[in-house]
């Protein structure tokens, strides 16, 4: 019987039986057990150094658009909510000492029709462009409020009062902003939503009292499902922020917080800003000044 032999291409002359050749064999000899399997040599195909090489490609191309979306997400230019102009036409950024000098003039032309501008912080800190910002913007016809930023261990009317005496005379301006979330320091321990809820409370009671209107809450999922979905809290206008969707319907929301990565010419720092989006149309946005 004449068997049949393979011989492998290599450096080392090696010869082993094919698939061919291992059938007849275990055909003639029923208890042949000499062969094992890893003995037997298996031709691969002709194309498979070229699956390889298109495999090594596909993966390089992955990597490189990877890469892209990477480098436009860091960069503002693609993010994961892109709210189309046509459905909210009424939009723009939040304002801080941290932009630097900020030429409103030309600042005020860009593709914005509203502004937030940060006064305060807690019972005793200032923006220290607040003043400079307000000079400028009321130089523009571009509408402006002022935000604070609520400190959840402090005061809430101290807190209003110093937001009063900073932000001075609102008439003209959008409903004043209140920013209620949980800073960095306080979201590893547990936070006592209750006594939370009654300082905000008397917060916008003292901003109702000084200006006549509820403040606008501006929130995240968690500090309002604790604390500004309480029925205490229904005549305040909600600035929800979500980066990553839509609010969900069941949020009665006016303005949508939808990115953090977006940048404008014609200030100092070039920084990133905060953008939000007013939920109406014009006719609708006049309710939201003093």
């Amino acid at each position: 019987m004449s068997l049949l032999f393979h011989r492998r291409s290599g450096k080392k002359k090696k010869f082993r039986l094919d698939k061919e050749a291992v059938r007849k064999i275990e055909a003639e000899y029923d208890d042949c057990d000499e062969f094992a399997e890893a003995d037997v040599y298996e031709e691969k195909p002709k194309h498979r150094r070229l699956r390889r090489i298109v495999f090594k490609l596909v993966l390089f191309c992955l990597l490189i658009m990877l890469i892209n979306v990477g480098i436009l997400l860091f960069t503002g230019r693609l993010w994961f909510n892109e709210p189309r102009k046509r459905d909210y036409p009424i939009r723009g950024p939040v304002v801080s000492e941290s932009m630097g000098n900020v030429q409103w003039e030309r600042f005020s032309k860009q593709n914005i029709q509203m502004v937030y501008i940060r006064a305060t912080k807690s019972t005793a800190y200032d923006d220290k462009n607040f003043k400079k910002n307000k000079k400028g913007v009321n130089g523009t016809e571009l509408p402006a409020g002022a935000l604070h930023i609520f400190d959840l261990s402090m005061d809430g009317k101290e807190q209003a009062e110093h937001f009063a005496k900073t932000a001075g005379k609102m008439s003209g301006w959008l409903i004043p902003a209140v920013e209620v979330k949980i800073a960095d320091l306080y979201r590893a321990i547990t936070v006592d939503y209750d006594k939370a809820s009654v300082r905000l409370l008397e917060y916008v009671e003292t901003i109702k009292e000084k200006y006549g209107v509820c403040p606008v809450i501006k929130c995240d999922k968690r500090t309002y499902e604790n604390i500004v979905s309480r029925e205490e809290f229904e005549d305040c206008p909600i600035w929800y922020e979500s980066r990553f969707s839509e609010p969900d319907e069941s949020i009665d929301w006016d303005f949508w917080g939808y990115s953090n990565r977006v940048k404008f010419d014609y200030y100092e720092s070039e920084d990133y800003l905060e953008m939000t989006l007013f939920n109406g149309n014009k006719e609708k946005f006049t309710d939201m000044f003093i």
